[in-house]
């Protein structure tokens, strides 16, 4: 159990409104210790996740954020801490001769120089963008892999054109976050089957 007092037998918290008064301010109740960030036991799930990434296991990068809860708040607090330069070695490695290198790069936001000199350093952490590009893309390479059956399927659909896309290439619209969506929208409607 925990040493905490229960909110229900607090008195209830207040803030000054914009006139003076008393404005009575809504609370949660607290969450158990296994989901709060920053506890032991998230710590240990978001390390897990984070080597999991790391070290190249496939899918890492989506099951790393959703180890910390998945989208939200804390995927955005571990791509805002960064991950090792190595989760970009090995994606460079897993998409070598199945996606162009260079729409790989400028999804990820690095040049050819850049990552090479990634490559050299691998433990470094790399930094929130980068982190984010990797994130976007090996989670659109999930779905699609999801969705199409194999992740040799899902690179292919990724480097060629999509109709549901006004004829571009998946892969050249996870630059943006609008692009990213889009191609994810695209895929959740095949997954169910509505094309038009």
């Amino acid at each position: 159990m925990s040493a905490r007092t229960s909110d229900a037998t607090s008195a209830p918290k207040t803030r000054r409104g914009s006139a003076g008064s008393s404005v009575p301010v809504r609370t949660r109740a607290p969450a158990s210790t296994a989901q709060r960030p920053g506890t032991p036991l998230v710590a240990a799930e978001e390390a897990a996740g984070i080597a999991a990434l790391a070290s190249g296991r496939r899918n890492a990068p989506a099951s790393a954020f959703a180890a910390v809860g998945g989208p939200g708040v804390q995927a955005h607090d571990a791509v805002m801490q960064g991950v090792p330069g190595r989760a970009l070695t090995r994606l460079w490695e897993d998409t070598k001769g199945r996606l162009p290198v260079e729409a790989v790069f400028r999804v990820i936001g690095v040049s050819p120089r850049t990552a090479h000199r990634i490559k050299a350093e691998p433990d470094k952490p790399l930094d929130a963008r980068t982190t984010d590009g990797i994130y976007r893309l090996e989670s659109v390479r999930a779905l699609a892999e999801d969705v199409l059956g194999s992740s040799e399927a899902a690179d292919e659909w990724l480097a060629s054109e999509a109709i549901g896309l006004e004829f571009r290439r998946p892969i050249d619209l996870l630059s943006s976050s609008p692009g990213a969506e889009a191609v994810k929208t695209l895929l959740q409607r095949m997954k169910h089957g509505v094309y038009a």
